[in-house]
């Protein structure tokens, strides 16, 4: 999946996101209708560049990894129980291999593109209960990748009560068919309000990569927030059709803990610093029919990052 292949599919999703966003005719609405309308919307993005330093291979040879992850979002609140939305994503790697030629005789990447689109829906009952459902279709692929070989797909179901007030705690399940392998792993929803300072939430959106993580996050004052915490990451991609493996898979897991330190740009921008470690990870490299060709461990990597969000 080359990046000019990419350019097409991305811009189609992002014109798809501008015309379900975009208000009617003027004439056709009051101020107040519209006023309303734009009440009944909210829109989200974020932008988190991220370095991963360099590490060694089990296998011998290293790398080092730049990541790039682009967020956009809209919400349609329909009533009290009802919110829809659709999202999109775009995630591309670059590595840097050296001191190696490849894995199993594999050459290995350079690249890796990922564009994805979802469509949550939310339900809440009057009482206690918020129920969800997120189906998404991903592309995920080496560049050189055929576009039509490198699609997963699947969704994430929870159920979550709230307790009061302060807390709501539940459970989630992702189901997702990643290139040619079922992926089934179950995850904890909490939003805890520990009291004015502490709060224990998910730092992330379930999805295709991994379960929402956990988080323990204080806000020393009305304007910083301190946190720690982690998450498991595991991703499929298909490999360049050309390679000595044509439409092989390569399969990345890691665990991720991290600190972060942010606080408020403005009325709707927050800026974060992000840093941490990835552990206990892992490269994979199967053919097209999903038999594993090699494998090989690597040591513990530093990584720094930023994040850009805005809320609407």
């Amino acid at each position: 999946m080359t990046g000019r292949r990419l350019i097409p599919a991305v811009l189609a999703l992002w014109l798809v996101v501008a015309t379900m966003a975009a208000p009617g005719p003027a004439d056709a609405q009051s101020t107040d209708s519209r006023e309303m309308e734009r009440a009944r919307i909210g829109y989200r993005f974020s932008y988190t560049p991220t370095y991963q330093f360099e590490t060694d291979m089990d296998s011998g040879g290293s790398f080092d990894v730049q990541r790039h992850f682009l967020r956009f979002d809209i919400s349609r609140f329909i009533d009290r129980h009802w919110t829809v939305g659709l999202g999109l994503s775009l995630d591309y790697e670059r590595w840097d291999f050296s001191g190696l030629d490849g894995l199993a005789g594999v050459d290995l990447w350079n690249e890796i593109f990922r564009p994805g689109i979802s469509l949550p829906v939310i339900y809440s009952t009057g009482g206690k209960w918020r129920f969800g459902i997120i189906p998404s279709i991903d592309f995920a692929g080496a560049s050189g990748a055929e576009a039509g070989e490198s699609l997963s797909y699947g969704a994430v179901l929870s159920a979550a009560y709230a307790f009061g007030p302060d807390l709501m705690l539940g459970l989630g399940t992702g189901i997702f068919e990643r290139l040619d392998q079922s992926e089934v792993f179950p995850f904890v929803v909490i939003n805890w309000k520990i009291n004015d300072r502490l709060r224990l939430t998910n730092p992330f959106r379930a999805g295709p990569v991994g379960p929402a993580g956990l988080e323990l996050v204080y806000a020393p004052d009305d304007s910083w927030e301190m946190s720690i915490g982690g998450a498991y990451r595991s991703y499929r991609f298909r490999l360049d059709d050309s390679s000595a493996v044509a439409d092989g898979i390569g399969e990345v897991d890691f665990w991720a803990p991290f600190l972060r330190v942010g606080r408020p740009m403005g009325e709707h921008y927050r800026l974060d610093f992000n840093g941490g470690a990835v552990v206990g990870g892992g490269i994979t490299i199967e053919d097209e029919n999903g038999n594993q060709l090699g494998k090989t461990d690597y040591d513990t990597a530093p990584f720094v990052g930023v994040t850009l969000k805005g809320q609407f």
